[in-house]
């Protein structure tokens, strides 16, 4: 098989990819470039090659460069910067779903540093969808927050939660504080009205971040993300509480015994 060498200077030293392998070029070429990010060669921050110097160095089409590049970016790894070039993604937080546990919680299990802005805080009718899902009727309100995660200091989630207020009477913003478990939705209802979450349902599905999540995050309208809700039980079966997000996250998913990574930002408590 007839093997495409990259220029071996000192500047790219790539290696090879192979034209007649089974193997798609596109995904070569993304696979060599992901190796060189997962090496250290470029780090979090910095430009890879252009599309002509790789088109050059692989000596492969600029749309089979492209594809390779667009699959980096559906895994996380580059972001493509409009008129600057491609760059390569600060590293992404993981939480896993094996478990029932706030995103407080399993953040501040890593070890990272996380932080919470409340943008709003207010009781109100909520939506239909919210009430549906809450089992709620008119004139019954429910405590709406929308909020920013940070962690390590960086943007990763926009978040709204709702919860029903005939479990939580009284519930207000100033109940939640920006650091700690104080920010937990589950440490502040068990903190205050002695109810604790029982069971979650969560959905997940890809998104493109929208123009005022992508504002809020520094990421570009339709950055690949992953939107997640979550509604609460407490230990009556009853839902009580619905959270969804976008999350600049990493999740990892247990499956039996196995284990799966899926990059991406994803909404949830």
């Amino acid at each position: 098989m007839e093997a495409i060498k990259a220029d071996n200077s000192d500047r790219y030293d790539f290696g090879e990819i192979t034209r007649y392998s089974p193997i798609p070029l596109y995904y070569q070429v993304s696979q060599i470039l992901r190796r060189q990010i997962e090496l250290g060669r470029y780090k979090p921050g910095d430009f890879i090659p252009t599309e002509g110097e790789l088109q050059n160095l692989f000596k492969v089409s600029r749309a089979t460069v492209r594809q390779g590049i667009a699959e980096l970016v559906y895994a996380g790894l580059v972001e493509r910067l409009r008129s600057k070039g491609t760059v390569v993604c600060v590293h992404q937080p993981e939480t896993t779903l094996h478990d029932l546990a706030s995103f407080t919680s399993e953040i501040i299990g890593t070890n990272s540093t996380l932080k919470t802005q409340i943008l709003s805080f207010m009781h109100i009718q909520p939506p239909e969808d919210i009430a549906r899902n809450l089992g709620l009727q008119p004139p019954e309100e429910v405590a709406m927050m929308e909020r920013v995660r940070y962690v390590n200091g960086s943007a990763v989630a926009v978040e709204k939660w709702y919860a029903a207020l005939r479990f939580f009477p009284g519930l207000e913003k100033d109940m939640f504080k920006e650091t700690g478990m104080e920010q937990s939705t589950y440490h502040i209802l068990m903190k205050h009205y002695k109810l604790k979450i029982t069971r979650a349902e969560d959905t997940i599905s890809p998104v493109g971040v929208e123009a005022r999540e992508g504002k809020i995050l520094g990421v570009s309208l339709g950055h690949p993300a992953l939107l997640r809700t979550r509604i609460s039980y407490d230990s009556f079966g009853r839902p009580v509480t619905f959270g969804s997000g976008v999350y600049l996250i990493r999740l990892r998913f247990f499956l039996g015994e196995k284990e799966t990574s899926y990059p991406g930002k994803s909404r949830m408590e």
